[in-house]
This record gives C-alpha cells, sequence and structure tokens, in this order.
C-alpha cells in the first residue's frame, strides 16, 4: 500500500483523557478542556478522585499535576 493513509501522529500528551468518581461512579473518559469546564462549573473539586492510564490508583485531582493547575485560579474550599 504506497497510496495508504498516512499513520496519525500519536496523541499529544495534553490530550491526557481522565476518569473521575462523581457521585459515587466512575464516568469519563474526559479531555483536559472537558474538565476544564468541569472545574469551574464546580462539578470536579480538588477532591474529586481521578485516574488515568498509567496511574497506580484513583488520587484526588488536586494531587495531580496535570489537574492541579485546573485549580490554580480558584480559590481553596471555605472551611467547615
Amino acid at each position: 500500500g504506497v497510496g495508504s493513509a498516512p499513520a496519525a501522529p500519536p496523541p499529544l500528551p495534553s490530550a491526557a483523557a481522565f476518569y473521575a468518581g462523581i457521585n459515587g461512579q466512575q464516568q469519563g473518559p474526559y479531555a483536559m478542556s472537558t474538565l476544564q469546564n468541569m472545574a469551574r462549573q464546580g462539578s470536579l473539586t480538588r477532591a474529586t478522585m481521578v485516574w488515568k492510564q498509567g496511574m497506580s490508583g484513583w488520587a484526588a485531582a488536586e494531587s495531580v499535576p496535570e489537574l492541579a493547575t485546573l485549580f490554580a485560579s480558584m480559590p481553596p474550599p471555605l472551611p467547615q
């Protein structure tokens, strides 16, 4: 196949898809842009458990370097 379609480039690392534990349900995978919107709307919080391929287990969103930046411009939650 000389006339075959060119191989697709590998996806950008920034396109990492995360699963999120929301309302006790595993949801996703979500792209970073979607997670950004979710953080703005408040459905994704610092404490939301997330996972993506390559992580050893679920972790709080604020402890994942890629996601911590989503909360950088947001104030921390009010103390109870």
